[in-house]
């Protein structure tokens, strides 16, 4: 696709932004935070908020507990400086420069190094 072979050696993070493909890690934090929008903005009542707020019974196994979506967003809220509140308000909420396109000539977040 982009005509690079490994004796190149071209890092990855070169050959993405040649592409304009966005890194992994922040196109996976990117449609977390899309989610919890949606849910924040849900009645509290709805059916995705018990989900959210959902435990599940029964022992876990020996070893390190497993991370759930909630502190997952968790951590990449405090990551971005950002609060639960920002999400009430929907256009507010889009706005964010982590919302924004790469390919629109938008740049994430310093914090995030993309594009």
């Amino acid at each position: 696709m982009s005509r690079v072979r490994w004796q190149d050696r071209i890092t990855s993070e070169e050959v993405r932004r040649r592409c304009e493909v966005e890194n992994l890690e922040n196109r996976l934090r990117k449609m977390r935070l899309r989610w919890f929008g949606h849910v924040k903005r849900r009645d509290e009542n709805s059916i995705l908020w018990r989900a959210v707020e959902m435990e599940v019974e029964g022992r876990r196994p020996v070893g390190r507990p497993k991370k759930t979506w909630s502190k997952v967003v968790e951590e990449d809220m405090k990551k971005l400086n950002i609060t639960e509140d920002m999400a009430e308000d929907r256009k507010q909420w889009r706005q964010l420069p982590i919302m924004s396109n790469p390919r629109s000539g938008k740049l994430c977040l310093e914090t995030i190094r993309t594009c």
